[in-house]
């Protein structure tokens, strides 16, 4: 499944939390193994924090792909897609 993004940021958001996903990370757990705090994973997520390349490599090194994946539109496992819809969220901007 292939999904369509109206700009790079949204893609970066949309990748970062896909991948984690894909890992079954909690946003605590890629804050931790990225040595990030989890407001900003969390902030990150919600569009509210860009992050710069260095944070970008921590993050895609901890999501076990290369950074570069977090910028590409791929095709999607439709199970992941749908998990991530169906989960409740909080502080929804």
């Amino acid at each position: 499944m292939k999904l369509k993004f109206d700009n790079l940021k949204d893609l970066l958001i949309f990748n970062i939390k896909y991948y984690r996903y894909v890992n079954n990370y909690s946003q605590e757990k890629l804050a931790e193994l990225s040595k990030l705090s989890p407001r900003y994973i969390t902030d990150v997520e919600r569009g509210l924090h860009c992050p710069t390349i260095p944070k970008i490599e921590s993050i895609a090194n901890s999501l076990n792909i290369e950074p570069y994946k977090l910028f590409v539109n791929i095709d999607r496992d439709i199970n992941i897609v749908n998990k991530m819809k169906n989960v409740r969220q909080y502080n929804q901007k």
